[in-house]
């Protein structure tokens, strides 16, 4: 059971690492795009509308996916309502928080994969890409928060002076 918990952070721990690289990848991207949609715009007097499309579609992604590095590092929204001297409470809340992001997770990957065959076989305006490339982000980071979640709900708490 040790090696399946410690497998199981260990792939969130890679895992988050990745996606947080990736987002700063497509935070370059989308600067990219939307710089050369305003020098167009300013020089040329004629913005192409796929830099526009392609860099909404990146920040969904950007922000699902980040969201789950979030969850991973801890950098979530949190309220402390929990004084520090009761560690076991505090423990016990920690657990109840990565449970909820794991039930989240799970509508989040069950609604997003109905919501993506219900559009398949739409087209962006644009650029003409299928549509499940956007879509696509809300079931595969729900998928990221079960594993983060669980990782969570599983790895040691880090002592009450290390949280703050």
């Amino acid at each position: 059971m040790q090696a399946i918990a410690s497998l199981i952070c260990a792939t969130s721990r890679v895992t988050a690492r990745l996606v947080a690289n990736l987002c700063v990848g497509l935070i370059f991207i989308m600067l990219g795009l939307l710089v050369t949609q305003v020098v167009m715009r300013y020089f040329l007097g004629s913005p192409p509308s796929w830099t526009e499309e392609l860099a909404i579609i990146l920040f969904a992604w950007l922000v699902l996916l980040y969201a789950t590095v979030g969850l991973h590092e801890g950098f979530h929204v949190a309220i402390e309502s929990i004084p520090a001297r009761f560690e076991r409470l505090q423990k016990w809340a920690d657990r109840w928080v990565a449970g909820l992001a794991m039930l989240f997770g799970w509508v989040t990957l069950t609604s997003g994969l109905a919501y993506v065959e219900r559009t398949v076989g739409q087209k962006t305006a644009a650029l003409q890409l299928p549509i499940e490339m956007l879509y696509l982000c809300v079931p595969i980071c729900g998928g990221l928060f079960i594993l983060h979640g669980l990782a969570r709900l599983i790895a040691p708490a880090p002592p009450a002076e290390a949280r703050t």
